[in-house]
């Protein structure tokens, strides 16, 4: 046998998928020798009987004795083995010395049980622990339980270095977070079909890049009936066979069932009964053995991959390759060379795909002539320098499955084999990321790793050849979503994709980046800031943490730790990495500022120093904080580079915006169609047109936009539309915090006796009143010309 590893968020055995069709498989009464098994004969008859069914995987609560071992391995089954030792329920007094104690327990554990499990390949993973309560991670803490179990999971690394490691979790400690961890598992009873499959797809974001495996579903049949349980089995799995897990074990092979040491009855929650009689659920487990992804639609839409590519002669082969083993069954290849001059378009024409030879313009034109040519229903794009995994189309496919959905998107992740520089550049921002609105909807999908329909994309004209080599993605989703389309996210859609291998080539392109952003801002003016950067409305997939031991996630407990369904409510540390690059540019010109006033106003250098110390802070929170193996070699000059990268990489992104003029603001926006979305776009374009900086409410927010013209006064908009009257809107005009801050600086001047307070306060009055009436008179010429448009789009309408 060969052991199974992880690709990615798939495993894989041989340079297959592997899927995980199993059943778990006790835990039983102690037998003669104190093992929690059955005897050996009942063994190898359950397990005999468990691969004929089909199963390919059994998951066992316990170490196992050596003849389970054999016949597992006889038998081609895999194992996932808990080490479920009551030891590791740390001990009610918080203390090092009862850490200490429980970590020995756990080593003594581990040792014991990897000196018959290590490098047998028929052990899939081993599993350190098992629903850890919640009650003792609220006692003992969400990092001192997560640093435990990561503990343990190192211990069986050094044990089996190619070992794959998990620990298993349940819904009320669903946020617990175990470094080192090679691939997900989790435990979870749902009774209704939504709920579950909302559930998973929220844990497969909350997974990571890493296989997710669901260890225990199913349904009681003592309790709920047989036919019931063997209905709400099939239906169970077939939500994870559409949500694209890594596999599933079913809970459980038979009714024989102990908890520590005695019989547990009333639920029967087997497969088989306590005596191996089948119930008509193991019928709809066996069916579900034999189904792979391609059995989940009767049938599937056709699909044109569109690879565009560009002197890649050292990358495109294996993307070429990466498509040629796809089994979907209407898969249509069309590969754009973009006027290459080396050797790519001898690569290109080995294989059997359809390619388009043009002359070098760009990849939004590459796309576009990509687009033209294709038949497929859905239109998908993977770069040249990326790989996907032979079920990625799949994927994409399941995604447009919901109404509304135009466009898609997937995951793509690092090489494992990367260089140093490489690895440290996947660990910096800037990358080529998804950003999600929710579990399963996206604003943004990357364009290494793209679809969308092809009337839609059609629709809005393609891709804009302004954008040569970055941007384009972004001006598409946003197009699309401004035209009410829903942009979804498949966690399974996933590629393989190359990260820079140079400082030099991920500065350029991030400098790129903010070129692109600047061509942005006229197309999609409402989506950025005054200083040019893009106001998302979701969160960046994968975002570094800074200090994530100081600033702990914050969850969501429920009354007094109670909920069912616990999970993270908010994540400081990744806001603090947020706000940390949206800063870092601004560092140089406020430390030069301060130093020229410094040779007038000595005082003035402090800020400067201060300038230097919150920059070297961020720098070194970053490098400390860096997810970066410490076995590797380079650890410490990898932490250092990334460290650079991150005050470097929001520099040469602004720089880029700076050194990129910016386009003619382009009016007129979407049609009028009597919708209150329609006109509050028209309306913050036209209020953009009239140099305000405008920001979208919140949730939150009793108000719609937000507008300024300067730092000390905001225009709160309002607005109310319906069918047959132009639309309404309030206007209220509030002070800013920069006000109230100056106001609360003068009050402490005068009161100190400065003699220049009361001076300053008639200046800053002045400041007030004319920024108060340039700004009225601009948003009321916005609202005239939006709602003058919008009337006349409603009577020139048909109905």
């Amino acid at each position: 046998m060969e052991r199974v590893v992880a690709d990615g968020r798939f495993l894989s055995l041989r340079g297959t998928t592997f899927v995980v069709k199993g059943v778990t498989y006790g835990s039983f009464a102690p037998r003669g020798d104190g093992r929690l098994f059955p005897e050996s004969d009942r063994i190898e008859s359950d397990l005999n009987t468990i691969a004929a069914c089909g199963f390919n995987t059994v998951r066992l609560y316990n170490p196992p004795p050596v003849e389970l071992l054999d016949v597992s391995r006889d038998l081609g089954l895999r194992l996932l083995v808990g080490l479920d030792y009551h030891d590791l329920r740390m001990e009610p007094e918080v203390s090092r010395r009862g850490r200490r104690r429980v970590l020995d327990s756990g080593f003594r554990a581990i040792e014991d049980a990897m000196a018959e499990l290590r490098v047998r390949p028929e052990v899939l993973a081993v599993s350190v622990g098992n629903e850890f309560p919640g009650d003792l991670v609220r006692l003992h803490g969400v990092q001192a339980v997560g640093r435990l179990l990561g503990e343990l999971v190192d211990r069986v690394h050094e044990e089996d270095p190619e070992m794959l490691v998990t620990y298993t979790s349940f819904p009320t400690t669903g946020y617990l977070e175990v470094p080192g961890i090679d691939l997900a598992t989790t435990n979870v009873f749902l009774e209704e079909r939504a709920a579950l499959a909302g559930y998973l797809r929220h844990l497969q974001i909350a997974s990571g890049p890493i296989p997710l495996i669901v260890t225990e579903l199913g349904l009681a049949a003592e309790i709920h009936g047989e036919k019931e349980q063997a209905d709400a089995l099939s239906w169970q799995l077939e939500t994870v066979d559409a949500a694209g897990l890594a596999g599933a074990t079913i809970f459980s092979w038979t009714d024989e069932w102990a908890v520590a040491g005695e019989s547990v009855e009333g639920w029967g929650f087997g497969l088989t009964d306590s005596h191996r009689v089948p119930k008509p659920a193991l019928e709809v487990a066996s069916a579900w053995t034999r189904r792979q992804v391609r059995d989940v639609l009767p049938a599937w839409p056709r699909v044109t991959v569109v690879v565009c590519a560009f002197n890649e002669e050292k990358m495109i082969e294996a993307c070429l390759r990466s498509l040629e083993v796809c089994d979907y069954p209407d898969l249509e290849v069309i590969v754009c060379d973009d006027g290459s001059e080396d050797s790519t378009l001898d690569i290109i024409r080995s294989f059997p795909f359809k390619t388009l030879t043009l002359d070098h313009g760009g990849l939004s034109r590459a796309r576009n002539a990509g687009i033209e040519a294709a038949s497929g229903e859905i239109i998908a794009f993977l770069d040249a320098d990326a790989v996907c995994h032979p079920e990625w189309p799949y994927h994409l496919a399941l995604s447009f499955d919901e109404p509304g959905v135009v466009a898609s998107g997937g995951p793509n992740l690092p090489f494992r084999d990367a260089g140093m520089i490489e690895r440290c550049v996947d660990l910096s921002p800037g990358a080529p990321m998804e950003v999600l609105v929710a579990d399963d909807r996206a604003e943004h999908v990357p364009g290494c790793n793209m679809a969308f329909r092809a009337d839609a994309v059609r629709g809005i004209g393609g891709f804009d050849p302004v954008y040569t080599s970055a941007g384009d993605d972004v001006d598409v989703c946003w197009k699309l979503l401004d035209r009410g389309g829903e942009i979804a996210f498949a966690p399974m859609a996933q590629v393989i994709h190359h990260r820079r291998s140079s400082v030099r080539g991920y500065l350029r392109q991030q400098r790129g980046y903010g070129r692109a952003e600047r061509l942005l801002v006229p197309a999609h003016p409402n989506r950025f800031n005054r200083l040019g950067q893009a106001r998302w409305s979701g969160f960046i997939y994968g975002e570094s943490a800074l200090l994530p031991s100081l600033l702990r996630p914050i969850v969501y407990h429920g009354p007094m730790g109670l909920a069912p369904y616990q999970k993270v409510a908010s994540r400081p540390a990744r806001e603090l990495a947020m706000w940390g690059s949206a800063l870092v540019p601004l560092s140089p010109v406020l430390f030069a500022s301060a130093l020229l006033a410094g040779l007038i106003w000595p005082p003035a250098t402090l800020v400067a120093v201060a300038v230097l110390v919150v920059t070297l802070a961020f720098a070194s929170a970053v490098a400390v904080s860096a997810p970066v193996d410490p076995k590797q070699r380079h650890s410490i000059a990898s932490r250092l580079l990334v460290a650079f990268l991150h005050l470097a990489q929001p520099i040469a992104r602004s720089w880029g915006r700076l050194r990129t003029p910016l386009r003619p603001l382009q009016r007129g926006g979407p049609v009028w169609t009597g919708d209150r979305q329609d006109w509050l776009n028209q309306l913050v374009q036209e209020t953009r047109a009239q140099h305000l900086s405008v920001r979208p409410g919140a949730e939150t927010d009793p108000w719609d936009i937000r507008c300024a013209v300067g730092p000390l006064v905001r225009a709160r908009v309002s607005t109310a539309v319906a069918w047959g009257w132009t639309p309404r809107a309030k206007v209220e005009y509030r002070a800013s915090g920069w006000l109230w801050a100056g106001c609360a600086a003068l009050a402490a001047a005068a009161a100190a006796g400065a003699s220049w307070a009361p001076w300053m306060a008639v200046i800053g009055l002045c400041a007030v009143v004319v920024e108060v009436f340039v700004l009225r008179r601009r948003v009321r010429r916005a609202l005239h010309r939006s709602m003058a448009g919008a009337e006349a789009q409603d009577q020139a309408s048909p109905s």
